[in-house]
């Protein structure tokens, strides 16, 4: 009962920040699956913490899908720049994928402590926006995009916390920022759990109703009830500054960064 629990909060949490910050929410579902599997299914941290990358990246496809389709309703979405990144992102996503169960885990552990850091300080200071859009070309996009990808697949997000500052880096106005990085969301994860799933088939001692490195459980239960405030939050969006949603996002990623360091 207590895992189903938590579970379903953290997957709750999770639409909350796909539809308000265009985050699929992997820094919030990586260290509390880490933990759901280690405590209640005896899982070593080792395959624990590629268990809740993998899942949670799975997880994303569908809570990015589902918040790129209400931010479309509210007519805040160009799909006109998202098609200018997908090769890239699936590119990074698929290869990175494949890479991971052959990197070590405290490596794996520390980059996403440090990461969480560095992004929340970077929102913080992130420029005054400005009207006019200045994106880069086609090539350089995909390079990005690939980069982006890559370190979300190693971290276990949808890339938020990289395309929402790097979009208003880009003089994007933050609210479409967020559409965008919901909508790159998705390729993150399609390219990322077919990887995932191939590294696990044929690992022992995993928890049951496992395929590979997706722990179903998991992602039916975090997928379900983060996609019923997935709507709700692409609501509130228009309804908070951007200041405000800049402050949220930076404090977010600090404590999340802190919380990492006692996993494990």
């Amino acid at each position: 009962m207590t895992e189903l629990i938590i579970l379903i909060l953290t997957g709750s949490f999770v639409g909350i920040l796909s539809g308000l910050l265009g985050i699929g929410g992997g820094l919030i579902i990586v260290p509390a699956l880490t933990f759901v599997l280690m405590h209640f299914h005896d899982v070593a941290f080792n395959q624990a913490i590629l268990m809740a990358i993998g899942t949670s990246l799975a997880s994303i496809i569908f809570t990015a899908a589902m918040s790129s389709y209400f931010h479309k309703k509210r007519n805040n979405m160009d799909w006109f720049i998202v098609v200018n990144y997908i090769p890239g992102v699936l590119l990074g996503a698929s290869v990175m994928a494949l890479i991971i169960p052959h990197l070590n885990i405290t490596f794996i552990k520390h980059s996403f402590i440090i990461y969480t850091f560095i992004a929340a300080y970077e929102i913080a200071k992130s420029p005054k926006i400005k009207s006019v859009v200045q994106l880069p070309t086609f090539i350089l996009a995909n390079f990005y995009g690939f980069i982006i990808a890559s370190i979300s697949t190693i971290i276990g997000i949808g890339g938020g916390t990289m395309f929402v500052p790097y979009f208003i880096y880009h003089k994007v106005n933050p609210r479409l920022a967020v559409a965008l990085s919901s909508s790159l969301a998705i390729f993150i994860g399609l390219g990322a759990t077919f990887g995932f799933i191939k590294n696990g088939l044929h690992v022992d001692h995993l928890p049951e109703f496992s395929i590979g490195y997706i722990y179903l459980p998991g992602l039916l239960l975090i997928t379900s009830s983060s996609l019923i405030f997935v709507r709700l939050a692409t609501k509130w969006i228009h309804q908070i500054s951007v200041l405000s949603l800049k402050r949220l996002f930076a404090c977010l990623l600090f404590l999340i960064g802190l919380s990492m360091l006692f996993t494990g």
